[in-house]
Parts: C-alpha cells; structure tokens; sequence
C-alpha cells in the first residue's frame, strides 16, 4: 500500500502539519503517514529514513504556509536557493519519481509561481493544489481525504467497499436468523398463554372472573395499562455533559533578558473539570500579517509557547475530546485580556 509523505517547514507550518497528521491517521492509519518527527526512531539517520519513505510514497503533500517560500536561513539566504536544504531535496526528488504531489496551502497562502522557484521545484507551481483553512477544516480536509483514497488504496490487498459489503451480508443472514427466532418464541408465547386461559377457566364461571387472568397477565416485563409508562432518559455523554464554559484560557508573558522588546509568551488552559477527557488542545491565533498555529503539550495545562512582541487579540482553542464521537469544543479568547486578568 502506497503511503503518504507530509513535508512541511517547522518554521512555517509545524502546528498545521500535526494536525494534518492527527486527522489523516485517524483515517488511514500510522503506518500509511509519513511525518519526519513522528515516523523517524531516535537514533536512525533521518536521510535515509526519508528516502525510504520516498521509495515507497503513494502521494506526496507539501505543506505550503505564508513563510513557505521566503524562508531564510541564519546567513539571510533564501531556503528554498539551498541544493542542501531538505524541503528542496525531498520535493525535488519526488517530482523527478513522477508521484503524485498535492500543494497543501495553509494560512491563506498562496501556491508559488514557477519563476519563484528553483529550477527543480518549477513543476511544483503546476500541480492542482488544496486549501485547509481554520474555518472549515473540517470540510476542506474532507476533499483531501477523498483525493488520497486512490493513491494509497490501489495496492492494497482487497477495496474497502467490498469488506463493508462482505461485513453487511454477514449482518443481514444474522439478522434474518433472529427474526426467525423471535417470531418462533412469540408464537410458542401466544399457544402457551392462550392454553392456560382456556384449561383455567370453568364452564360456569362468573363474567367477572376473567380479572384474575389480567391480574396474572401483570407480571410480565412491559408497560402496565392504565398507568403512565415511565421513561427513563439516557444516560448523558461526555460531549452533551461538557460545555464551552467549562475551559478557559491562561496567558503570560516573560521578558527576555537579550532582548527587552520581546518576550516570551504562555498559553495555557484552565479546564479543572475537563482535564481528563482532553486528548489534545490546539491554539489559533489569528492575525493576519502574522498568524501562529500552536499545539499544546502535555496535561493538566496543555500549555504552548511563542516569542513575539505582542499579545493577539483573538485566539480560538479547540479542545479535543477522547471520548469516541465526541466533537471538539471550540472557544475564543482575547489574549491580551487574559494578560490582564
């Protein structure tokens, strides 16, 4: 089965790039995804893990942020202008395979232009590309999703259509089975019950009598008549039971000691009555000549770090749930008021 390669600057895109990766393993599986950080085992020469990868990449994404082209190294070179940097030599190399390449614009960012590019990337500027924004990742990954299935299920051992059919007949005989069973039982049930009622009976009985039939009648399991039947409501889930209002965001700031104009700020949540049903936290701050994208670490404070001259006024957290069908809990703060509070 063909796998898929995620390329990306860390500098650039590296909190898009995790939650790209989160959402296609969810689908396809961790051994079909590709992340230099994720995939790569301490220790091993991370060279020849990507040009394994490569060899066996099924379709190629690279991740494209606002920073993606001009990036610049610490002499002021462009990246991209570097035959050494590894963004160029991975996606070079699988244009030059002739694979699959899907441009994965993040950010707003715009696909580059083929005279922006080095003269083995050019390709790049005509393959078809995809947006993931904030606002609708949720869909916009979807069309991802469904541009992926045939890159890296082709080699694959039997299509899924055809195991959910073989999985669907094997429900239905099941399924007819017990029908067949339950109607047997109830016919067994109706014989035995109106047997009793006639041996029961006397010839000359009064008419009043037959109550006592109703009266045995009552214990079997079911709503009894005349009476309201209780109903019992179901038991509340992890999502219904947790609301918006239970997270709140905690922000710092720190002023480095180079550099009194910057500093280093915090974010963080309280959340003492959701901590345990977190499975990850994302931070979207939103500014439009300089957005970040920041995934949180570790409980209880799912905390995420930046260096920057200012606070952002909006920052929308997502809270992952691991609840299984739970959707994300969303909110939007004000950070420099956090700052203040």
């Amino acid at each position: 089965m063909g796998s898929i390669f995620l390329s990306y600057r860390r500098e650039d895109s590296e909190g898009q790039a995790g939650r790209l990766y989160d959402d296609l393993v969810a689908v396809f599986g961790s051994d079909s995804v590709f992340m230099d950080v994720a995939a790569i085992q301490p220790g091993r020469d991370f060279r020849k893990s990507i040009d394994q990868s490569l060899n066996s990449c099924g379709v190629f994404l690279s991740l494209i942020g606002k920073s993606w082209l001009t990036a610049k190294d610490t002499s002021g070179q462009r990246r991209l202008d570097d035959p050494a940097d590894f963004v160029r030599i991975e996606t070079a190399a699988v244009l030059k395979r002739d694979i699959p390449v899907i441009p994965v614009l993040v950010q707003g960012a715009s696909a580059p232009k083929a005279d922006q590019l080095p003269d083995d990337l050019k390709e790049l500027a005509f393959r078809n590309a995809v947006e993931l924004t904030h606002a609708r990742w949720a869909s916009d990954i979807q069309v991802l999703i469904k541009a992926l299935r045939p890159h890296i299920s082709q080699s694959g051992p039997k299509p899924e259509p055809e195991r959910v059919q073989a999985g669907s007949k094997v429900m239905t005989k099941s399924l007819a089975v017990i029908a067949v069973l339950v109607v047997i039982v109830i016919g067994v049930a109706f014989y035995l019950r109106a047997g009793k009622k006639v041996v029961d009976k006397p010839a000359n009985r009064p008419a009043e009598i037959p109550t006592a039939s109703t009266a045995a009648d009552s214990s079997v399991p079911g709503p009894i008549k005349g009476r309201p039947e209780k109903v019992v409501p179901p038991p509340a889930t992890t999502n219904t039971a947790i609301g918006v209002a239970d997270f709140s965001l905690v922000a710092r700031q720190e002023l480095l000691t180079d550099n009194p104009k910057r500093y280093i700020f915090t974010l963080s949540l309280d959340a003492p009555a959701l901590v345990d049903d977190i499975a990850r936290v994302h931070y979207e701050l939103v500014y439009g000549p300089n957005p970040l994208s920041l995934e949180g670490g570790a409980a209880p404070s799912f905390s995420a770090t930046y260096e920057g001259w200012g606070c952002y006024e909006t920052v929308v957290i997502t809270v992952y749930l691991k609840s299984p069908g739970s959707q994300p809990l969303t909110k939007t703060f004000n950070m420099c008021k956090a700052l203040t509070d």
